[in-house]
C-alpha cells in the first residue's frame, strides 16, 4: 500500500474510534419544528366514540316539532371519529346535519377547519366552510367560502394556498377560485404569487400538481466560456398527464439560451419526453463587456456567430406484459460536434453521462417475453448527426434462449441468435463497410455436485456468417469457433456464538465464509481471423484463442443487524493464468482485488487495486471512508493510477442548529500525470442552507480550476423531499472506481 493510501486510513481509523467514544458517551438529540397545536388553542371535552352524533354544551334544547337540537356554550358534537367545537349550533337529527357558529373547530380523518361558521353533514363529510381554514397535510387552504363537495373533492372563493402553517405565510398561492382534489392536483383560476404580501406573478389558468410541487429557479454565477450568467427554470404542471419545464438563460459572451422539457404520460400508448434548447451564440472576444475595446478604443476581437440547438424526444410504451416499445429521436445542430462542444459547455452532465457510452442516435427497440426466451427488434440510426456517424443496424433481431433444462436430463442450453443489417460510415465519407451478419452461440453445461465441490462444465460453439469482411476478396464466408469450459467453487464456513456492541458494532453472531472458484477456459482460434473482418462488435467480431485459468478467492466475514445478513469484511482476490498459446508464455494477469469493511451503520471502508505481478507495480489504487453522526458527516478519499496521478476528494456536511445547515466539498490533486500535467483540476464547493420554514434555501460557490466561479442561489420546497434540482456542475460522490458500462434503452424521466 503507498505511503498516502496509508495515511488516510490511519486517518479514517482515527475518526473511528474517536466518533465510538462519544457514542459510548453520550446520547443524540435531535430538533424538530412541531406544527402548532391547533386542538390546543380551544377547549376538548372528552367524547365517546359512537355511531350517533352525540353533542354536550352548557346549554341543550330539543324541538321533537323538527327533531332538531339547539346547543350554546362549549358545544362539542362526536360522531364515530368527528369531532366539532363552537360556541353555538343546529342540529338536524334526521340528516345528521349541523348548522355551526362562532370559534368552529372541525377535526375528521381527511382534514382539520378552523372556521367562523359551517354547514356540515356528518353522514357523507359534505359542507360549506365559511371565513375558513382547512389543514390537508402540508398544505394550508384559507378562503371566504370553501365548499366540501366529497370525499377528495373541494371548492375555494377568494382564498389561498400555501404550505407554510403561519397565519401569515412566507410564500402563498392566491385564487379567486381554485378547485382542489385532495392528493392529486388543484386547478386555479385566476392565479397570483405572493412572497409575504408582495406579488410576483400572475396567471389566469394553472394546475398545480399536489403530488409533485413546481418551483422556479435562479441560478447567477460566472463561467469562463460565458462570462456572469443567469439561469432561471420554471416547473409546471399543464394537467394530469403533462408536465412542463422552461429554460430562459443569458449569458455575457455568448447571449440568450431558451428552452423546454415537455414530460407526458398517455392514459394508453406509454409515456415519454420532448426537449428542446436553442441558443443564437455571439461569442464576444473578451472575458467581460466592459472590456470589449482595449485602450485605444479597438476592438479586441471579432465577434463570431453560431446557431446551437438540441431536440430529443424519447418515448416508451408498455404494450402489454409481455412486450415494450421504445423510441428515440435525438437531434444536435453545432459546429463543435466531433468534440460535443454543446453538450460539453451547456449540459454537462449529459456529457459526463454519456462521457463512456454516448447514445446520441435515433432508434426504434421492440422486446417480447416469449415462453422460453426474449426476441428483439432493433433499428437504430445514426443519420440525423452525420459528423458522429456510428455503427447503425437497420435492423438487427435477436432470439435469445433463456438457460434452460433440455427436459429430465440435467442438461442446460442456452442460445443467442442475431441477425444485423450493419453498415458504418464516417465524415466526410471516406469508407463504407457494410455486411448482412448472422450469428449463432449456442452452450450446453450440466452443473453437478462432487463431494462438497460443486461442478459446472460447458461447451459451445460460435458460428457467423458474414455477406462481406475487410478483405475484398472473401465475401459469404462462414466463420466457426468452438469453446470449453469448466467452474469449480465450494464454500467453507464456520460460526462463532459472539455477541457484542462495542463501539456501535452491534454484532450478533459471527460467520466466516470462505469461497473459492477456478474457472478453466479454451476458446479455440477461429477459422477466419478477426484482423480481417471489419469490427461492429467486439464480443461477436474480436474473438481469438484463449486457454487460461482464472482463480477467485473471497473472504466474508458475517453478522446480522435488525434480522439482515451484513458483511462485516469482504475481500475479493481474482487473476488468471495465460497457458501457452499465441505468445508462447504462460504467465499471471495482474492481480485485482476489493475490500469492503462496515464494522458499524455509520462507518463504511472500501479499497480496491490492481497489481501487475510482471513489473513488480500496482497500477492502480483507489481508497474511500465515510463516517457520520448525528447531525454532521465526513468522507474521504484518493483515487490513484499509473501515468495519470493523483488526487483526493473530501466532503463534509454539518448542522450548525435548526436553522443552518454547512457543506463543504473539495477535490486536491497531489501528483502530476507522466505527460507533466496535473492530473485533475482542483476544485471546491461551499453551500450554506437556510431552513426558512417551508423552503430551503442553498447558497454556494463552486469553484473549478481553470472554469472561474460560480455562484448560485436555490430554493427547495420542503413538503417535496423527492424532487430533486441541482444545477451546479459538480457531483458530489466520493471517488469510486468507474462501474462497468451497463446500456440503458429506457425512457429517463
Amino acid at each position: 500500500m503507498r505511503k498516502g493510501s496509508r495515511y488516510i486510513l490511519w486517518v479514517m481509523v482515527g475518526l473511528w474510534a474517536g466518533a465510538s467514544f462519544l457514542f459510548l458517551t453520550s446520547e443524540s438529540m435531535a430538533n424538530f419544528l412541531p406544527m402548532p397545536d391547533v386542538k390546543g388553542q380551544l377547549k376538548k371535552q372528552d367524547a365517546k366514540t359512537a355511531s350517533q352524533v352525540q353533542m354536550q354544551a352548557d346549554q341543550l334544547s330539543f324541538s321533537s316539532v323538527d327533531n332538531k337540537a339547539h346547543a350554546k356554550g362549549n358545544v362539542v358534537v362526536t360522531s364515530k371519529d368527528q369531532q366539532l367545537f363552537c360556541d353555538q349550533l343546529q342540529l338536524d337529527r334526521a340528516i345528521q346535519q349541523v348548522v355551526a357558529e362562532g370559534n368552529v373547530y372541525l377535526d375528521t380523518p381527511q382534514e382539520d377547519v378552523i372556521a367562523q361558521g359551517l354547514t356540515y353533514n356528518f353522514n357523507d363529510g359534505t359542507g360549506e366552510f365559511r371565513n375558513a381554514r382547512v389543514y390537508l397535510d402540508p398544505y394550508q387552504i384559507k378562503g371566504q367560502k370553501i365548499d366540501k363537495v366529497s370525499e377528495n373533492y373541494m371548492t375555494m372563493d377568494e382564498g389561498y394556498l400555501t404550505t407554510c402553517d403561519l397565519d401569515e405565510p412566507h410564500f402563498r398561492m392566491g385564487a379567486h377560485r381554485m378547485d382542489i382534489y385532495q392528493h392529486d392536483r388543484a386547478v386555479v383560476h385566476g392565479m397570483k404569487i405572493y412572497l409575504g404580501k408582495v406579488p410576483v406573478m400572475y396567471l389566469p389558468y394553472y394546475v398545480q400538481d399536489l403530488k409533485n410541487r413546481p418551483i422556479v429557479t435562479f441560478v447567477p454565477g460566472e463561467k469562463k466560456d460565458f462570462g456572469l450568467f443567469l439561469l432561471t427554470t420554471a416547473r409546471f404542471t399543464l394537467n394530469s398527464h403533462m408536465k412542463l419545464t422552461l429554460h430562459a438563460d443569458v449569458r455575457e459572451r455568448t447571449g440568450f439560451g431558451e428552452g423546454f422539457d415537455l414530460s407526458y404520460n398517455t392514459p394508453n400508448f406509454g409515456r415519454g419526453l420532448l426537449s428542446f434548447y436553442y441558443t443564437d451564440e455571439n461569442m464576444i472576444a473578451s472575458h467581460h463587456l466592459w472590456n470589449l475595446y482595449n485602450s485605444q478604443g479597438v476592438k479586441k476581437g471579432p465577434t463570431t456567430h453560431h446557431e446551437r440547438y438540441r431536440i430529443i424526444w424519447r418515448h416508451r410504451w408498455q404494450i402489454d406484459q409481455n412486450t415494450d416499445a421504445v423510441v428515440q429521436y435525438y437531434k444536435i445542430h453545432d459546429y463543435d460536434i466531433v468534440n460535443n462542444g454543446f453538450l460539453k459547455t451547456y449540459f454537462p452532465r449529459d456529457y459526463q453521462q454519456n462521457a463512456q457510452n454516448t447514445n446520441l442516435d435515433t432508434y426504434f427497440l421492440l422486446t417480447r417475453n416469449m415462453p422460453h426466451g426474449t426476441l428483439t427488434f432493433y433499428v437504430d440510426t445514426s443519420r440525423e448527426n452525420r459528423p458522429i456517424r456510428g455503427i447503425e443496424r437497420i435492423p438487427e433481431i435477436n432470439y435469445t434462449v433463456n438457460n434452460q433444462q433440455i427436459g429430465k436430463t440435467g442438461f442446460y442450453l442456452k442460445s443467442t441468435n442475431v441477425f444485423s443489417d450493419l453498415s458504418q460510415q464516417n465524415y466526410p465519407k471516406t469508407f463504407n463497410n457494410k455486411t448482412l451478419r448472422f450469428d449463432t452461440n449456442n452452450d450446453i453445461s450440466h452443473p453437478f455436485k462432487l463431494g462438497f465441490i460443486q461442478f459446472n462444465p460447458h461447451l459451445g460453439s460460435e458460428n457467423t456468417y458474414y455477406s462481406r469482411t475487410a478483405d475484398p476478396t472473401r465475401d459469404n464466408i462462414l466463420r466457426g469457433m468452438f469453446r470449453g469450459s469448466l467452474d469449480m467453487t465450494t464454500k467453507f464456513y464456520r460460526v462463532w456464538d459472539y455477541h457484542t456492541n462495542f463501539a456501535g458494532l452491534n454484532i450478533n453472531g459471527l460467520r466466516h465464509v470462505i469461497t473459492p472458484t477456478i474457472t478453466y477456459l479454451y476458446q479455440a482460434r477461429p477459422t477466419f481471423p478477426a484482423s480481417r473482418l471489419n469490427q461492429f462488435d467486439s464480443a461477436i467480431d474480436d474473438l481469438y484463442r484463449i486457454h487460461q485459468f482464472e482463480f477467485g478467492l473471497e473472504n466474508q466475514l458475517q453478522t446480522k443487524r435488525n434480522g439482515q445478513v451484513v458483511d462485516l469484511v469482504r475481500l475479493l482476490i481474482t487473476s488468471n493464468y495465460g497457458l501457452k498459446g499465441t505468445t508462447g508464455q504462460r504467465s499471471f494477469n495482474p492481480f485485482d482485488s476489493q475490500l469492503d469493511t462496515n464494522p458499524t451503520d455509520w462507518l463504511s471502508f472500501h479499497n480496491d487495486n490492481e497489481y501487475d505481478y510482471h513489473s513488480g507495480h500496482w497500477n492502480s489504487e483507489n481508497f474511500d471512508g465515510t463516517i457520520h453522526g448525528t447531525g454532521w458527516s465526513y468522507s474521504l478519499g484518493s483515487r490513484w493510477a499509473r501515468y495519470q496521478g493523483e488526487q483526493l476528494t473530501g466532503e463534509m456536511d454539518y448542522t450548525i442548529n435548526p436553522k443552518w445547515r454547512f457543506t463543504l466539498y473539495g477535490t486536491f490533486p497531489l501528483t502530476h500525470a507522466t505527460n507533466g500535467n496535473i492530473s485533475s483540476a482542483r476544485e471546491y464547493e461551499y453551500i450554506i442552507t437556510r431552513d426558512l420554514h417551508e423552503w430551503e434555501m442553498d447558497m454556494g460557490i463552486d469553484q473549478q480550476q481553470g472554469q472561474g466561479s460560480t455562484f448560485y442561489v436555490l430554493f427547495r420546497l420542503k413538503a417535496s423531499p423527492g424532487m430533486k434540482l441541482n444545477f451546479v456542475n459538480t457531483m458530489f460522490h466520493a471517488s469510486r472506481p468507474t462501474p462497468p458500462t451497463t446500456t440503458s434503452t429506457g425512457v429517463n424521466q
